[in-house]
């Protein structure tokens, strides 16, 4: 593709070291996702606060950079590439903040004992932790913001189109292999042995990805035509939302992307809540269902990748999203113990892994390549908008209905409703550019405002 040509082995050889690098990072940010709500939940954190520590920072750094880095990105033209280089940057940095994360305890203990003034004077140990966890996670948020949206980028440049439904259930199944792993194996002692799991995986993950980094080349890409220089941070960002939302195609994408995330992302952390709070699971328990969930979703995402492939990955996330709604609903009143959270876990896992794929697939065919890092990172950034307001909404929602955590089912529910409508509309309007066999991205056409001159 491009520049690049592969051979059967070459793709081989390609698959390999980058599912190395993905089972590395789905290992490494599993801490965060799965872990990061109970660590809050034990240091007396309100429901709000959680939500906004474990999304909404998240969408604050994405909203305020992604738009600038993802122009800046298809704009390199170096020696690594246009991707490489972003992820060779930010991978130790990423690694740091969050064993910076796992640290937090022992950092503000010492902290209290040796700061000039004595914190302890002005502020409790938990005061000090929380404050420092803001730090370490804002921080965590923005690296990785850069090294998830970076990869994604670079699967979009070196991966064969044709392929890339089949490429991305091969990721899918890693990804979930990883996740498995880490529920089965990990997951029930990170609390007992909090910091050797957060410095072992953060090391682990470093080598790995900095292994497929120096492993995996990017072809050549063609030079930027005059007058395409990088613009400033305030000047890119109407020219960015401009092209971005020119065509309903892309505006109705978004906003069904927006309210998955609100489904799915902003849920998460509570879902865990209620299997520990509302159903009383501990940490071994629940490692041990979710990890079968994993187990039921990597079964299904080559199957599913080859349904995205045969009859079309918007119709398959289109489908997904049904089921979605009346599983979520069926959950909402039939889950109550650990047999019915285990098949709960396990026919979820269907949907999900539909519309996951399924939507990932429709985005690397509906955008331009000649823009895709700019318009996938502008789905990252509307679903990033929605996390600083959903995260903080469904904690207070949480809370309002008095720490009631299967609610969170309820929430999914109606949010997975709701993306239907605008799912079915980019349905008709990629048949409307050409379907399966001739579609073309549209392609907006705007150009920067001229810098003003100070002569």
């Amino acid at each position: 593709m491009g520049t690049l040509r592969y051979t059967r082995r070459g793709l081989l050889v390609l698959a390999l070291w980058l599912l190395g690098g993905d089972f590395a990072f789905v290992f490494f940010e599993s801490i965060f996702s799965r872990f990061m709500p109970l660590y809050l939940k034990d240091l007396h954190a309100s429901n709000a606060l959680i939500g906004i520590m474990t999304g909404s920072f998240a969408g604050i750094v994405n909203i305020l950079f992604l738009p600038q880095i993802s122009q800046w990105s298809d704009r390199h033209r170096g020696r690594f590439g246009r991707r490489i280089p972003f992820l060779l940057a930010v991978a130790p940095l990423t690694v740091a903040s969050l064993v910076g994360v796992g640290f937090a305890p022992e950092i503000a203990a010492w902290l209290q004992a040796h700061a000039p003034g004595r914190l302890a004077a002005v502020a409790s140990e938990t005061t000090v932790v929380l404050s420092l966890l803001c730090v370490f996670v804002v921080s965590f948020h923005f690296f990785n913001m850069v090294l998830v949206n970076a990869y994604g980028w670079l699967l979009r440049d070196v991966v064969p189109q044709e392929l890339m439904a089949r490429f991305l259930s091969w990721f899918r199944i890693v990804g979930t292999a990883s996740t498995f792993c880490f529920l089965w194996i990990v997951f029930p002692h990170m609390e007992a042995h909090r910091k050797g799991i957060f410095a072992g995986i953060g090391l682990f993950y470093l080598a790995a990805f900095l292994l497929m980094c120096a492993k995996v080349r990017e072809g050549t890409y063609p030079e930027m035509a005059p007058g395409k220089a990088r613009p400033g941070l305030l000047q890119s960002f109407l020219p960015y939302f401009k092209e971005c939302l020119r065509f309903p195609i892309y505006r109705h994408f978004f906003a069904a992307s927006v309210l998955g995330v609100l489904a799915t992302a902003c849920a998460g952390p509570f879902a865990i809540l209620f299997a520990r709070e509302t159903l009383g699971f501990d940490m071994d328990s629940m490692g041990k269902l979710l990890a079968w969930g994993a187990a039921a979703s990597a079964a299904v995402y080559f199957p599913m990748g080859w349904l995205c492939d045969r009859f079309g990955a918007l119709r398959v996330a289109l489908l997904a999203l049904v089921v979605l709604v009346l599983v979520s609903l069926l959950a909402l009143f039939l889950v109550h113990g650990q047999r019915s959270y285990l098949i709960y876990t396990v026919v979820w896992a269907l949907p999900t892994v539909g519309w996951t794929l399924g939507s990932y697939a429709a985005m690397m065919k509906l955008f331009p390549k000649e823009k895709f890092g700019q318009f996938s990172s502008a789905s990252n950034v509307f679903g990033c908008g929605a996390l600083i307001v959903g995260n903080y909404a469904i904690g207070r929602f949480i809370d309002l209905v008095h720490g009631d955590y299967r609610m969170t089912f309820l929430w999914s529910a109606v949010l997975f409703a709701l993306a239907i409508y605008p799912m079915s509309l980019v349905y008709r309007y990629w048949k409307q550019h050409g379907g399966p066999d001739n579609y073309v991205p549209p392609l907006p056409e705007v150009v920067f405002p001229p810098k003003a001159s100070h002569s």
